[in-house]
């Protein structure tokens, strides 16, 4: 698993806890882990980023030999990384460092007792930013989130005919979480006769509740002479079949939802 991370120095004055006001005096370096979220959900991994604001409330420029930091799925380890390219700071500035990783789904489901037992995926985050001249900066923190569940996508019948210069399919999302989606966008094609073709969203639900059902409507749209060439084609390979690709994606109260496409179905009979 290879896991990046990010340092931008900003200026602005500090406005977290541990650090909360610009002091009189010469501090020694101190930090705050000012965000852990997860980011993005997929059918492969769970994607996190967290934010470790360090600010320097010395009167000399400080030097950041490092940050170590590791995550742990239920207590179990399952990284640990090392992040060492860091500028150095000025008297009273602030820098984020912005550390990204993903926890694989093949890991959740090696843990699956664990999942179950409590209803939800837990993941820590722990480490510490290592100064120069001073003591290591130790942070940590939990993220808690219901176990995510892939959306079903069924394929809920077609409308009009490629002949015409349009023709529609629908999509079924079916959400089995504890949670709400909304729907985000779509990047979708059409394939048929060996010949790709791209969906444009032309109706969708807004929301679904958990448990709820919604569904997509995918338009492509072609001129008539096109169409004409794209029946005469499946009539000579004897096959009107055809196939959806791309992907949905969804937002969610923990990061966005994102959604493969593969289905295939023969088309409805034209026109409606």
């Amino acid at each position: 698993m290879k896991n990046l991370a990010v340092a931008a120095v900003t200026l602005l004055p500090f406005a977290f806890g541990a650090c909360a006001s610009t002091p009189a005096e010469p501090t020694p370096p101190c930090i705050e882990l000012a965000e852990l979220h997860s980011t993005r959900i997929t059918p492969e991994a769970i994607e996190f980023r967290a934010r470790v604001v360090v600010r320097n409330g010395t009167l000399d420029e400080l030097r950041l030999r490092q940050v170590d930091y590791g995550a742990d799925l239920h207590d179990r380890r399952l990284f640990d990384e090392t992040f060492a390219d860091l500028k150095p700071m000025r008297a009273g500035s602030t820098t984020t460092v912005t550390l990204p990783f993903q926890v694989a789904m093949k890991d959740v489901a090696a843990q699956v007792e664990d999942v179950l037992a409590e209803e939800s995926v837990r993941v820590t985050l722990r480490g510490a930013v290592v100064p120069i001249g001073h003591e290591p900066l130790p942070f940590h923190a939990t993220k808690v989130l219901p176990l995510p569940k892939p959306p079903r996508v069924t394929l809920a019948g077609a409308r009009g005919n490629p002949m015409d210069g349009e023709f529609t399919v629908f999509l079924q999302v079916d959400n089995p979480n504890t949670f709400p989606l909304s729907f985000g966008s779509a990047e979708t094609w059409l394939k048929i006769d060996g010949r790709r073709h791209d969906l444009l969203r032309t109706e969708s639900f807004t929301d679904l509740p958990a448990g709820g059902s919604g569904r997509v409507a995918l338009t492509m749209r072609m001129s008539r002479a096109k169409g004409i060439g794209m029946i005469v084609g499946a009539v000579k390979n004897r096959s009107a079949d055809y196939a959806i690709g791309g992907q949905l994606a969804c937002r969610t109260p923990h990061g966005l939802f994102c959604l493969p496409v593969e289905l295939s179905s023969t088309p409805a009979a034209p026109g409606r």
